[in-house]
């Protein structure tokens, strides 16, 4: 439920200004994630898509050359009817797996406002603050492991059809089925990393809210191939609506930096800077 942490952190005698400590997207996490990810892609089984592959050699008149050659069309009309089963069963994990998130970020929140302030609020949270985000959360995956199951099946088909148009020989078409699963592997343990590393930031937002803490501090991933602009923002102040950065004691600024709403921490592709609850303390008491 909403409750006022700079209320609560005042009480509690904190007489400076304040920065809650980051909480940190684990790998454990991320590769939790990837594994769902790559269980559904296991349905692309290229040898069960290749059984039966076995074009005309070449110098068979074209006219005996199919298009599209049944076994290999069965083969892989079976793999998408089990991609849907295991996208059913991605679901159920993927919710799963969120809870466990959202409570490994409970118990992470909890601790760093007792860290700062000396408030323990853990009874206070409230699930219903976050069900929204991650019913979100939740959608827009279930659309990305498609996306990478259909690129994938894509990918299988011209190799296919290509291999019996062309008259390759099975390996060379089992090859390139393998450098396409391959990518499609790579491509699921990237995104799985970035949704980790998003629904924490989510999370972040979502807790802050509820403390009815209207700003933050600015924390720059320190990633060497950084974005120029986000690593100027580190140890700035922001107010968390407007996302324009504002004076140390919430004053407004002019002429300071403004965040784009899809260019806060966490939202762009890969994007690992943190938004820190910041209280600012010393301003409210008039120091």
């Amino acid at each position: 439920m909403p409750y006022d942490l700079t209320r609560m952190a005042r009480q509690k005698g904190v007489r400076r200004n304040l920065t809650l400590r980051p909480i940190e997207p684990t790998q454990t996490n991320a590769s939790s994630l990837a594994s769902l990810y790559l269980a559904v892609l296991k349905a692309w089984n290229p040898s069960a898509i290749l059984a039966g592959y076995d074009p005309p050699a070449k110098g068979v008149s074209d006219a005996l050359v199919l298009d599209a050659p049944s076994d290999q069309t069965v083969a892989i009309q079976q793999a998408e009817s089990e991609v849907s089963r295991l996208i059913l069963e991605f679901t159920s994990g993927l919710r799963a797996w969120v809870l466990r998130v959202e409570r490994w970020h409970e118990a992470k929140w909890s601790a760093a406002v007792q860290a700062g302030t000396g408030v323990d609020v853990a009874s206070l949270l409230s699930f219903g603050e976050v069900s929204e985000t991650i019913d979100v959360f939740i959608d827009r995956n279930v659309a990305l492991v498609r996306n990478v199951s259909d690129q994938l099946r894509g990918r299988i088909s011209d190799a296919v059809y290509r291999g019996y148009q062309q008259r390759l020989p099975v390996r060379e078409v089992a090859k390139e089925i393998s450098d396409a699963t391959g990518l499609a592997r790579k491509r699921s343990i990237r995104i799985a990393s970035d949704q980790s590393s998003k629904i924490s930031a989510a999370l972040d937002r979502n807790r802050r809210d509820e403390a009815g803490v209207s700003m933050f501090r600015y924390r720059h991933s320190g990633k060497l191939h950084n974005r120029p602009w986000h690593k100027a923002r580190d140890g700035k102040i922001y107010d968390s609506a407007t996302g324009k950065q504002v004076e140390p004691d919430g004053e407004k600024m002019d002429g300071g930096d403004v965040i784009a709403a899809d260019d806060r921490p966490g939202m762009p592709p890969w994007c690992s800077c943190r938004e820190q609850a910041y209280l600012p303390l010393m301003a409210q008491l008039g120091i």
